[in-house]
C-alpha cells in the first residue's frame, strides 16, 4: 500500500508559493475592490474575495506591502477565491493610498504597459 506522500502529485507550478495574509486591492478599470492575499509567488497569487465579476484577463493587482502592480489574467475561480497568473508587474514608487490610490496606481501602469 502506497502511503499519503508517495500518492501525491507532484507539484506543477513554476514557482514557489509563500503564505500571507495581507490586503491588497484588485483593479478594473475605474473600480477597486480590497482583497486578501492568501498566497504569492513570483508568477501569480491567490486571493480571498466577495462574489465579485472579475474578467479573465486585464485586472490589476495593487499589492501596496510589498509594493508592487501587477496585470494580471484570472486562471481559475471559485466562489470566494480566485488564481491570478501574472502578465506583467512593476514596483511601486510611493504608498497605494487606499481604493483611489490603487486605481490612480493601475491606470499609471495601463498608460505605461500601452505605451510600451
Amino acid at each position: 500500500m502506497r502511503s499519503d506522500v508517495e500518492s501525491r502529485a507532484p507539484e506543477q507550478r513554476a514557482h514557489a508559493r509563500t503564505p500571507t495574509k495581507r490586503k491588497a486591492y484588485l483593479v478594473d478599470g475605474r473600480k477597486a475592490w480590497k482583497c486578501s492575499l492568501i498566497d504569492i509567488a513570483d508568477g501569480g497569487a491567490r486571493v480571498s474575495l466577495t462574489d465579485m465579476g472579475l474578467p479573465e484577463e486585464g485586472i490589476f493587482l495593487v499589492d501596496s506591502i510589498a509594493k508592487r502592480v501587477h496585470l494580471t489574467r484570472v486562471v481559475w475561480r471559485s466562489q470566494r477565491e480566485a488564481g491570478l497568473q501574472f502578465i506583467e508587474s512593476e514596483a511601486l514608487d510611493g504608498p497605494a493610498g487606499g481604493k483611489d490610490g490603487a486605481v490612480t496606481i493601475a491606470t499609471r501602469f495601463a498608460w505605461r504597459l500601452n505605451g510600451a
